[in-house]
């Protein structure tokens, strides 16, 4: 009998895995290698909200966990996937200008806002009309580098690449049984799909449909990720992650010509150069509706658990978050309050 399955290979299972593996726990992956939300996002990490210059919760542990933790596994799989890249924010009016000089000086916000502007003249082609504040300690990840080359060097054999039936899951006195895999518990990393499972469907998985383009731009720099009205983000050989939109009412995950519009219309706000439009995505993120992860145990089967809900942080978030999630399983260590699934437990029991 194997420690653990895990339903759901995104950036959350790999790190999730990564825990397990590190405390050599035997546990088999059941995943789709079809594109997840984590396979198309940015994978900017990044411990700021720059829209309202403030701090993402609990910014400082997961930023000191997750840069070391990437450079691991970096070093492991032994191919680059992580990369220290400083964020522009373009500050497009006096009232951006003042709230983040202000925003520089508050404590936790010190060591990553720079106080110091940068002028908006210094990258050709891109419109910064009162300059730019300097996002530090910010890093970019190779989302699906990364979990390609998990799978391929280090979890080959664990791997099982397949759509879970999770009315196939039978319960026994000491694990569970899936289709003839023996196995102590359960964990879902399964992302939005989660909504599709009967276990943790009680739970506010809003989901919201985020839409990307990938450019070609021979004459942009590519040394920093800039921020406008969305995410212009360097990948390689000239090409840019451009995105995303966010929309809450719209589940599926096929492109619109809306939303590549909208994407093109923000891009051309702060973008002065010819690019060409490579690919354009959709994926539909976790998302919760306290903005909060999803992490902890269902309420009545000691052998299920959850790891979900990052939204837009999942790079940031996962690898500490995994590491919570064991410690509660294996040590009982207590989960904090604001991601404990047990703060939804009334609708799970109000739906029975």
């Amino acid at each position: 009998m194997i420690d653990s399955l895990i339903v759901g290979f995104g950036i959350a299972g790999l790190n999730y895995a990564e825990q397990l593996r590190q405390h050599k726990k035997k546990f088999i992956v059941l995943a789709p290698k079809e594109d997840s939300a984590s396979h198309i996002a940015a994978g900017i990490i990044n411990p700021t909200v720059l829209k309202r210059f403030n701090s993402v919760w609990k910014s400082d542990e997961f930023l000191n966990y997750a840069l070391p933790h990437y450079n691991e596994l970096q070093d492991l799989i032994q191919t680059k996937i992580i990369h220290s890249i400083p964020i522009l924010r373009i500050l497009n009016n006096n009232r951006e200008q003042n709230e983040w000089k202000v925003s520089c000086s508050k404590p936790i916000l010190k060591n990553y806002l720079n106080n110091t502007l940068i002028s908006g003249e210094k990258y050709h082609g891109i419109k910064a009309p009162l300059n730019y504040g300097e996002v530090k300690n910010s890093a970019k990840v190779d989302n699906k580098t990364l979990i390609y080359k998990y799978v391929k060097k280090i979890i080959p054999n664990q791997f099982i690449d397949c759509k879970v039936d999770h009315t196939k899951l039978k319960f026994k006195s000491q694990g569970i049984n899936y289709k003839g895999i023996q196995a102590k518990k359960v964990v879902f990393c399964e992302g939005f799909q989660n909504i599709e499972n009967p276990f943790f469907n009680y739970l506010p998985l809003i989901g919201s449909k985020g839409e990307m383009l990938i450019i070609k731009c021979d004459h942009l720099i590519n040394e920093v990720i800039f921020k406008g009205p969305i995410f212009l983000s360097p990948i390689g050989e000239k090409k840019f992650w451009v995105g995303a939109t966010f929309n809450r009412e719209d589940k599926t995950t096929s492109i619109t010509k809306k939303g590549k519009e909208w994407l093109r219309s923000k891009l051309e706000k702060f973008l002065n150069l010819p690019y060409q439009i490579i690919e354009h995505k959709a994926q539909i993120r976790a998302t919760v509706i306290d903005r909060k992860p999803l992490l902890g145990i269902h309420p009545l089967n000691n052998k299920l658990f959850i790891l979900n809900g990052m939204g837009t942080r999942g790079v940031l978030m996962a690898p500490l978050l995994s590491q919570w999630l064991y410690e509660y399983i294996e040590n009982q260590s207590k989960l904090p309050e604001a991601a404990d699934v047990k703060r939804f437990e009334n609708n799970y029991f109000r739906n029975q």
